[in-house]
């Protein structure tokens, strides 16, 4: 006599589970798949990022250049009824007026890469310098204590904004950055 029994048709459960084993498996891979995508597409981000701040860099490398060559290409932001915003307004837009590209040899940069070449803006903020640059002539202890000759302004100051292309519609990175550069006069 047979002890064990066994049913006459099968129930399926091996099936069931190698269902659900595939299933978890496939939901894995899966996951895998849309992360690697996402670290590809951050690594292009940095990148692309990485080159726009490198010609933004030599923008302002040659904004610099220029501004000591012949500082009479500047902007100039002090006479009366003139603004300087913090930064120009036409920074982020498509608009090239006043701004200046970047055609110097020595500030080389992979315009294949980034779309455009580089370009500066250059501002020119005032004098600076002297013994009275704070405004101390105008204080009680000036009037009371002798050291307020008020010299004459030693140095002409410079706003220099760098942008590394013109800002275009194929969604690439625009860096601009800004120094201010002081000429001896």
């Amino acid at each position: 006599m047979n002890i064990h029994q066994w049913p006459d048709r099968q129930s399926g459960a091996a099936l069931l589970i190698a269902l659900i084993m595939l299933l978890v498996s496939t939901m894995i891979g899966l996951a895998s798949i849309r992360g690697t995508t996402m670290n590809e597409k951050m690594s292009s981000n940095m990148y692309d990022r990485s080159l726009s701040y490198q010609a933004a860099e030599a923008a302002l490398l040659a904004g610099e250049a220029a501004v000591l060559a012949n500082p009479e290409n500047a902007i100039d932001c002090t006479i009366v009824g003139a603004e300087c915003p913090p930064s120009p307004t036409t920074t982020f837009t498509s608009t090239t007026t006043d701004w200046t590209t970047v055609v110097d040899p020595d500030f080389k940069v992979n315009d294949a890469l980034l779309g455009s070449t580089p370009q500066f803006y250059i501002e020119r903020m005032g004098e600076v310098g002297g013994t009275d640059e704070l405004g101390l002539g105008n204080s009680a202890n000036c009037s009371n204590y002798g050291g307020c000759d008020e010299a004459p302004p030693t140095a002409a100051s410079f706003r220099i904004t760098g942008r590394s292309g013109i800002p275009a519609a194929d969604g690439r990175s625009v860096v601009a950055l800004q120094i201010t550069v002081k000429q001896n006069l």
